[in-house]
């Protein structure tokens, strides 16, 4: 074991505790990062006017340093980095990433460098301030023009310099088991009478990795009747069924090889909703607009590129014919810590000069 493996407070080699409650010890590293478990929240008043049981997943409080679906996959993504020995992380996303800004500050809880390939998307305050924040986090920030060029850079960067390559939105096997231990999280919580079974669970659908570990972790808790709504936020050739299965496929393997001893498979049922997606990914839509807006008058706070239309996606379904299911779950995966005080800090002059020009379009900076 690593010097920096038993240095790192909260590090565990026999997996998550779910995951370790459910299968014994796995060979699988693991770090205490965020608040779980999450709570779960009725909505009763939107529940009265969409005449279903509407509930509330509140991965937006999953951690007091940043919140949102990415913690979880951060668990054992940053855990396996310091495994390996690696002492610097790389990943990618857009300039607002979500996945980009919780990489950068966790990996800095952990003691890790961090290096971030970011690529354009529409400018809005809200990703603006991602970008800044991503600064004053201690990131090393490197531009590229559009995703595929970002990836070969950040491949390339992890290749060259040694360090820890974390794919796009923290999605690959590893990282989907952080969403299998959050599946095996929300069964608990049905089992404790926190919450009804969940007919529909509705969730933003980028990477694929959330869903695709929530599908399995439903399917080893039992909850096999779930059916989960990934609602499509990005191009179809990031998100499909195809995809979905993949990490799903691949989690497994993992878990069978950590030691896990897995039961008979009933899969848990999938399906894509590609309606909410608008115009493209991060260029908002009225329907997501709305649903932000609506939902933000029950207490709960949206954006317009992922949740959001995750959101309008639940509104719609609701309100057809004959209505969804008797208890629809809506997974809030939007980061609820007030970022702010990190963008205050952040010196928008030490930001690579590539990324000026976005800065000063955005006017923050002369």
């Amino acid at each position: 074991m690593s010097t920096a493996l038993t240095a790192t407070p909260g590090l565990e080699t026999s997996g998550p505790p779910r995951l370790r409650e459910r299968f014994g010890a796995l060979r699988l590293p693991w770090l205490s990062l965020g608040d779980f478990p999450t709570p779960v929240e009725h909505l009763p008043q939107l529940s009265r006017e969409l005449q279903a049981g509407v509930w509330v997943k509140r991965d937006d409080r999953a951690g007091a340093l940043y919140g949102g679906n990415k913690v979880r996959k951060l668990e054992l993504l940053l855990a396996d980095a310091l495994a390996r020995g690696k002492r610097t992380v790389v990943t990618l996303g857009a300039y607002g990433s979500h996945h980009a800004l919780a990489t950068a500050l966790y990996a800095r809880k952990v003691g890790l460098g961090c290096q971030l390939v970011l690529y354009p998307q529409p400018l809005t305050p809200h990703v603006l301030d991602d970008l800044l924040a991503d600064q004053a986090a201690g990131a090393r920030l490197i531009r590229a023009s559009r995703p595929t060029v970002g990836l070969i850079a950040a491949r390339a960067r992890a290749l060259a310099g040694g360090a820890y390559l974390i794919p796009g939105g923290g999605s690959s096997p590893l990282g989907a088991l952080g969403f299998v231990e959050a599946g095996l999280e929300l069964a608990a919580q049905v089992r404790q009478g926190l919450l009804p079974s969940p007919d529909l669970v509705f969730v933003a659908a980028g990477t694929c990795g959330t869903v695709a570990g929530l599908a399995l972790g439903l399917e080893l808790a039992g909850l096999a009747t779930t059916r989960i709504v990934a609602v499509r936020v990005v191009p179809a050739i990031l998100t499909n069924l195809v995809n979905v299965h993949r990490l799903a496929r691949g989690a497994l393997r993992i878990l069978r090889r950590a030691g896990a001893q897995l039961p008979a498979r009933q899969p848990v049922d999938v399906v894509i909703d590609p309606h909410e997606l608008g115009p493209g990914y991060g260029r908002g839509t009225p329907a997501a607009q709305e649903a932000m807006e609506r939902f933000a008058r029950h207490g709960v706070q949206l954006e317009t590129t992922y949740t959001g239309k995750a959101a309008a996606a639940l509104l719609r379904w609701c309100a057809r014919p004959g209505g969804p299911a008797r208890t629809v779950l809506f997974w809030n995966t939007y980061n609820g810590v007030d970022i702010a005080p990190l963008v205050a800090q952040a010196d928008p002059q030490a930001l690579p000069p590539e990324f000026h020009p976005a800065l000063r379009e955005g006017g923050r900076l002369a």
